[in-house]
């Protein structure tokens, strides 16, 4: 037999190229369902990243405000800080006690100050002068402590009435219902987030699914050629899934772009609002890392749905 033809090497990219060339070429040749496909897609990412947003903004607003520091022990003036801080580690001590942590007089002050700053923006520095004139020697010591997740919250209850009889501790804060209420609409949120994420999941594999369909059948003279030419499945397919996966990244683009603008516009005064109510509190938008994971995830939706598309043409073919 003779030997066979060697393949040159760059016969691989060649193909790599020839797939996403064809790619954009079938984008192209359908300009109106690509646009709509890619609308659509980008209206289910918005509402998908809007609900993530206003998840993550929320909780990063309940930690300002200390949800997760049910309980907080005031010290009286006179305390030695020593006898804080070993209050603070027979506290920690405690098998209800998830995390105890003192703040002095400094590190609460500048909470204040990072808050204010934070949520009025421009105006930050001039409202940080109105705690020019507090002396932190002034303030007292305190002990904040997170209870453990598996804890009835009436714990802290009875927690705030043994430490309210210790010697050296004025004040014994309890956050009680509020923090409960807190937890829940987190936990709703929480559970909004999924459910609308599932549901755009599903959605943006059907627009997908659907528009890859339409092209295969639209091209389906050109792919019989390709398959009696000895077009292999890849050869045949790749063209499309190129297609699912730029749906994907620009439809997610696009709504993050959108998203970004909206967010831009309306931040500042959702921000000195934060900051009038609760004197701390700035929102942030998604970070680089997330962007990119956004990104990955609408690429993914379009590589699942143009190949569940192009696998069912490839079994009627066979």
């Amino acid at each position: 037999y003779p030997e066979p033809l060697p393949v040159p090497r760059w016969s691989g990219f060649n193909t790599l190229r020839y797939v996403f060339i064809r790619g954009l070429r079938g984008m192209v040749q359908s300009p109106l369902v690509q646009l709509l496909a890619i609308g659509t897609m980008a209206v289910c990412m918005l509402l998908l990243g809007t609900t993530l947003l206003i998840f993550q903004n929320a909780r990063a607003v309940a930690q300002t405000l200390g949800v997760e520091v049910p309980v907080t022990v005031f010290m009286a003036q006179d305390i030695d800080p020593e006898a804080t801080q070993e209050l603070a580690g027979l506290l920690a001590d405690l098998p209800e006690i998830e995390h105890a942590e003192r703040v002095t007089p400094d590190q609460a002050l500048a909470r204040l100050e990072r808050g204010l700053g934070s949520g009025l923006g421009t105006d930050g520095a001039g409202e940080q002068g109105l705690l020019a004139g507090i002396d932190p020697k002034t303030l007292p010591d305190t002990i904040e402590l997170e209870l453990a997740p598996d804890i009835d919250p009436d714990f802290a209850d009875a927690l705030a009435l043994r430490l309210q009889e210790m010697p050296g501790v004025d004040e014994v804060s309890v956050l009680g219902p509020w923090v409960q209420q807190v937890d829940d609409m987190l936990a709703t949120l929480r559970w909004l987030a999924i459910g609308v994420g599932l549901l755009v999941s599903l959605a943006c594999l059907a627009i997908v699914w659907s528009t890859i369909r339409l092209g295969v059948f639209a091209r389906r003279s050109e792919l019989a050629i390709l398959r009696l030419v000895g077009g292999t499945t890849r050869f045949v397919r790749g063209p499309f899934v190129v297609e699912g996966v730029l749906q994907g990244v620009l439809g997610t683009a696009l709504a993050l772009t959108g998203l970004w603008l909206a967010f831009d516009l309306i931040s500042p005064f959702l921000e000195r609002g934060l900051a009038l109510v609760f004197a701390a509190g700035s929102i942030h938008f998604f970070s680089t890392l997330e962007l990119a994971v956004a990104l990955s995830f609408g690429a993914l939706l379009g590589l699942v749905g143009s190949r569940l598309a192009v696998a069912r043409h490839g079994e009627a073919e066979a």
